[in-house]
């Protein structure tokens, strides 16, 4: 919960109070993205949908499913599938 914080105390003073939700956007897309990759399936087939904790999403697609963490620190986004999860 501390890390999801400070990522959005980041996010927000990167891109100003308007820019939150941008900051959200791309990490919808960094997190589809990945997912896309890590299930070999197209991107359009991925459902992406986030979790109350900020930068934490719930991914299914082509049959799959998985829960992931997305982060953007100094402009460059990426995210992971979590073990265990």
């Amino acid at each position: 919960m501390r890390t999801a914080h400070a990522a959005l105390l980041l996010c927000t003073a990167m891109l100003g109070v308007s820019g939150v939700s941008g900051c959200a956007g791309k990490l919808d897309k960094v997190t589809r993205t990945q997912a896309a990759a890590d299930f070999k399936c197209a991107e359009d087939k991925v459902d992406v949908r986030r979790d109350e904790v900020y930068g934490k999403y719930h991914v299914s697609g082509c049959d799959q499913k998985g829960v992931y963490s997305a982060q953007c620190l100094l402009g460059k986004c990426s995210a992971e599938r979590l073990r265990g999860e």
